[in-house]
């Protein structure tokens, strides 16, 4: 059996890191071996971890961080490579729209992982249910993020490639349905604590999901459907879990020892995240006037966040591939979570508890206590506060503008900006050609051509 996993391990990665040992990875296919043992059903995720951490989408000039933010009005691009352009001018090209693919992998490997793991009676019942959460997770966090960039899509639950070549796309309230119920399920299998590649020992690296990045990521998923209650709900469970979570200087914010993560992903080839490298080194953007100027001036994030020359985005600064991991990439975090619970306190008329939230972030940044009256410009300040507290993060900007039907007037003037021309269509990105002509069923987003 060791055999066996040192062999997918090459086959799939061609070497370890940190994150890897001692369960290496496997791509989670339908082997009859693989799901015998704890240790090569746990190199299952550990594998699809790496792919996440490694592969394009995540992180990089591929990643939905950089994409998203040159969709919305976040960045001022500076040079011309094709796929930039055409996502700054909000003109997506569906020959050259890359996130599709990638998330659509990590859910063939979850369905896989989870078809498996559930089949197999030769796992420690602990370790496998831990598994099956860690998937579930995956898969829900994909599908969020396909049904917020490209609209109704395929809800692929399965590994026949037979059904799946021929699926149609799902309406958005099922494909939501599909990601409540892998979350709630995830939160009730994960464990609490941070483990290790083996499924056993704790560790302080916050790069596994658990208990609590699935319950993060379900207040969001609340809060988009308009579920303040629950979002509350949600949300209130990780702020109220201080011994775990807290706020830290905006200084240690993005650490990999960070209090303020609640998920992060382990840089794999090499020391830097691949955002640092993008931003840093390569620099292909610098923060948009417009962003400039909804900065507020006594706002500390200017100088911790955005670098001096230029103001590019610095929330990364760790770019030296010879130096020792410092810095991981940040995925769920708990300044959003206060965020989440600020616009919902706010929609169930909770307006003091809403501006306690918005505070908590506002005073990390150095900024004033806010004299807000009426519901309206508390909004408008959560919105701001979102704006700039996950500014370069994860598309937040860009879907933000769509679930508050902003996206119109304010990619009007910032597409005109960009030399675009904005169309309400352009909200959505186009299903990649090639999907289209593999299956007769897909049909293209309005506005593009098929």
């Amino acid at each position: 059996m060791r055999w066996t996993i040192l062999l997918i391990c090459l086959l799939f990665c061609g070497g370890c890191r940190k994150l890897l040992d001692p369960g290496d990875p496997v791509d989670g296919g339908n082997s009859g071996t693989i799901y015998q043992s704890d240790a090569s059903a746990a190199a299952v995720l550990t594998g699809l971890f790496y792919n996440m951490s490694n592969d394009g989408t995540f992180m990089g000039g591929e990643g939905i961080s950089y994409l998203s933010g040159l969709s919305a009005d976040e960045f001022l691009l500076q040079q011309e490579d094709e796929l930039s352009v055409s996502m700054y001018k909000n003109q997506p090209r569906p020959d050259n729209i890359p996130v599709w693919s990638w998330l659509y992998k990590y859910i063939y490997q979850a369905n896989a992982a989870i078809e498996g793991l559930t089949a197999s009676s030769r796992l420690t019942p602990a370790i496998r249910q831990q598994l099956i959460g860690e998937a579930r997770f995956v898969r829900a966090f994909c599908y969020f993020y396909l049904v917020n960039l490209f609209d109704e899509v395929p809800l692929v639950t399965g590994t026949d490639y037979k059904v799946n070549a021929t699926m149609r796309r799902t309406p958005v309230v099922k494909v939501y349905e599909l990601i409540v119920q892998d979350l709630e399920a995830a939160a009730s299998l994960l464990r609490t604590d941070y483990l290790r590649a083996d499924m056993i020992s704790i560790t302080s690296d916050r790069v596994r999901p658990n208990k609590w990045a699935a319950t993060a990521l379900l207040a969001r998923v609340q809060l988009y459907q308009n579920n303040w209650r629950a979002a509350i709900i949600a949300a209130s469970a990780l702020i109220d879990n201080n011994a775990v979570y807290d706020t830290v200087p905006l200084s240690r914010v993005f650490l990999k020892d960070s209090k303020e993560a609640i998920w992060q992903l382990q840089p794999v080839n090499g020391t830097a995240t691949g955002d640092a490298l993008l931003f840093i080194q390569q620099r292909p953007v610098v923060a948009a006037p417009t962003f400039l100027q909804t900065l507020e001036k006594e706002d500390l994030r200017k100088q911790y966040w955005l670098g001096e020359d230029g103001y590019y985005p610095y929330k990364y600064k760790a770019a030296d591939p010879a130096a020792p991991p410092t810095e991981y990439l940040m995925v769920l975090r708990l300044a959003e979570q206060y965020l989440i619970r600020a616009e919902a306190r706010l929609h169930t008329g909770d307006k003091a508890g809403g501006l306690e939230d918005l505070m908590v972030v506002r005073r990390r940044a150095g900024l004033p206590r806010l004299n807000i009256n009426g519901t309206g410009p508390l909004d408008d300040a959560i919105q701001h506060e979102k704006q700039v507290e996950l500014f370069a993060e994860w598309g937040h900007r860009w879907l933000d503008l769509k679930r508050t039907h902003k996206i119109n007037t304010v990619m009007k003037a910032a597409t005109a900006a960009k030399g675009g021309d904005w169309k309400a269509y352009q909200q959505w990105y186009p299903i990649p050609r090639s999907e289209i002509l593999l299956n007769p069923n897909l049909t293209q987003n309005e506005g593009y051509p098929e």
